[in-house]
């Protein structure tokens, strides 16, 4: 039987880092795979995430413990999606008990399924494509972009069925056809029964009704009414986002999207510190850098500002770089008229400056910047951040059935990832001009963007937030606003920095607002590659943590 283990090893590890191509004998090249997986797996900090439930009734508790269910049955969902063998080689490693197989399977958890994002998700484990496939596990696996275009155009019938963000592609003979989510993935049916129970458990109305429906739209595919439901819950110690969320997974297209479960207790006395920005959203609309025919009257006006610390967390979320704030839900219908919901991840966030955004701070700075790094800078940012994800149009002007998202297909994620970043540091030049901060507050906001640019790139340049980042950091250190220092440290500009903020955050706005696919394409292209500078720091936060690992 001990035989039978190591043999199991050696088949896996033999596929290991397999981009490695270095002639070495086989003693060396498993000490070298063995090195490689341990400083891959040295990039994630492992964490325990802990919420206090002391505090709540046994009826929350009970909703709580029922929701975690549900969110469990996501996350093995989001396995599925992913990639189409993620699942057999997590459960082949946990039959093996062995140090280098447990080591292996970490880091097969940590990015659920076997190709890593911070290494042009390339496959290092398991045979099979060298990437991960655009499709992830939505499409046959040998369809191609170009097919399913010419597919659609053959058959435009079925084009909102296959385009559809809640159905499975696969082949039928020579044809395309769809499975419904809740076909395709019969456990949506015991998601719906445990939100079902949870919804008798809520002694919050409006936190039963959401429940209630949002267990119809498992069995349906119907989203919107549970949505809305979504928006109207108030008053309440606990909220959830459940179910097929965003649509990053899809790198083909965008259309499909994956299961993700957050359970969250509010925390209502850091909620409250939230009004400001809630109170001047419309303000960021009316005042945003681009050609005012764009602008929209509102930016919806129920959007929800609240703070939580999370209690389980699972799915795509939690797909290898950990979700720190969500804006939700991503239908334009429901932010035409309610606004969006932007939960702060308290405890994650904290986590993360912590062990990654301030070690960054201290190795990449000038020195007089340090001190002004600052985790409720940090946070304030990311909160903007979620803010301007409102902002903007859902739907390109002039076609109101064409939604941005839809117009940028495969890019989208990237672009709107961009805009939402530079509009959260563009939005701190009016609470600067209102009072609502000072200079201080303002340098201190710059001071942590700054290597908090550096955070998401290391994320995988390939990656939606990461992209994003290496747009941003090449833009502005192109145009003078953020500069290396005598000592190669990074500093900024303050005579020009938020001017460059506006004109980057002024070019995503318009092509968003125009359904300018191609533009998008040529940003993307112009400066959306890691330079030699940034590989080069990159490189010497090597002993930093890259995320946190929290499983």
């Amino acid at each position: 039987m001990k035989n039978l283990r190591l043999i199991a090893i050696f088949l896996f590890a033999f596929a290991l880092f397999s981009c490695n191509k270095k002639e070495t004998s086989p003693q060396n090249k498993t000490e070298t795979e063995k090195s490689m997986l341990n400083e891959r797996l040295e990039a994630f900090s492992p964490v325990t995430i802990t919420t206090d439930i002391s505090w709540l009734t046994d009826n929350q508790k009970k909703v709580v413990e029922l929701l975690s269910k549900a969110g469990k049955i996501a996350d093995e969902l989001f396995w599925r999606q992913n990639t189409y063998d993620g699942i057999a080689l997590r459960d082949s490693l946990a039959k093996i008990d062995a140090p280098e197989a447990n080591e292996l399977l970490r880091y097969i958890k940590i990015w659920y399924g076997p190709y890593d994002a911070m290494f042009g998700e390339k496959r290092f484990v398991g045979n099979g494509p060298d990437v991960r496939p655009a499709q992830g596990n939505l499409y046959p696996q040998d369809l191609t972009k170009e097919e399913f275009e010419e597919y659609i155009k053959n058959n435009p019938d079925e084009k909102k069925d296959l385009e559809s963000q809640y159905t499975v592609v696969v082949r039928d003979g020579d044809k395309l056809k769809t499975i419904p989510y809740h076909e395709a993935y019969p456990e949506m049916l015991q998601m719906a029964d445990l939100l079902d129970e949870a919804a008798k458990y809520a002694d919050n109305p409006t936190l039963k009704n959401y429940l209630t429906l949002r267990a119809k739209a498992f069995r349906t595919d119907e989203y919107y009414e549970s949505d809305m439901a979504w928006m109207d819950i108030k008053d309440n110690d606990i909220d959830v986002v459940i179910g097929p969320i965003e649509n990053y997974t899809d790198a083909m297209f965008n259309y499909k999207t994956a299961f993700e479960g957050v359970v969250m207790i509010k925390d209502k006395e850091a909620s409250k510190l939230l009004d400001m920005y809630k109170d001047n959203i419309d303000y960021f609309e009316h005042h945003l850098p681009y050609d005012k025919k764009y602008i929209r009257k509102s930016a919806g006006g129920g959007n929800i500002l609240q703070v939580v610390n999370v209690y389980y967390f699972g799915g795509d979320c939690n797909g290898g770089t950990k979700t720190i704030a969500a804006s939700l839900p991503n239908d334009p219908r429901v932010h035409a008229t309610k606004g969006g919901k932007k939960s702060m991840y308290k405890n994650i966030m904290e986590a993360k400056f912590d062990k990654i955004v301030m070690p960054i701070a201290k190795a990449v700075m000038a020195e007089d910047l340090i001190p002004y790094c600052s985790k409720n800078s940090f946070t304030s940012f990311v909160t903007l951040h979620e803010v301007s994800h409102t902002l903007g149009r859902g739907y390109v002007y002039g076609k109101k059935d064409l939604a941005v998202r839809k117009a940028f297909k495969e890019r989208f994620s990237a672009i709107e990832e961009l805009k939402a970043d530079i509009l959260g540091m563009y939005n701190h030049k009016h609470l600067l001009e209102k009072g609502l901060i000072d200079e201080e507050e303002m340098k201190r906001t710059i001071a942590t963007y700054i290597p908090g640019l550096y955070r998401s790139i290391r994320f995988g340049a390939e990656e939606a937030h990461g992209k994003a980042n290496v747009i941003q950091l090449n833009f502005l250190m192109e145009k003078g606003a953020i500069i290396l220092d005598d000592n190669g440290k990074l500093t900024y500009n303050p005579d020009i920095f938020m001017d460059k903020v506006a004109e980057l955050a002024g070019m995503v706005l318009t092509m968003q607002a125009e359904g300018n696919y191609e533009a998008g394409g040529e940003l993307l292209e112009k400066y959306g590659q890691v330079s030699d500078i940034t590989k080069k720091i990159i490189e010497s936060l090597s002993n930093i943590p890259r995320d946190l690992d929290n499983q």
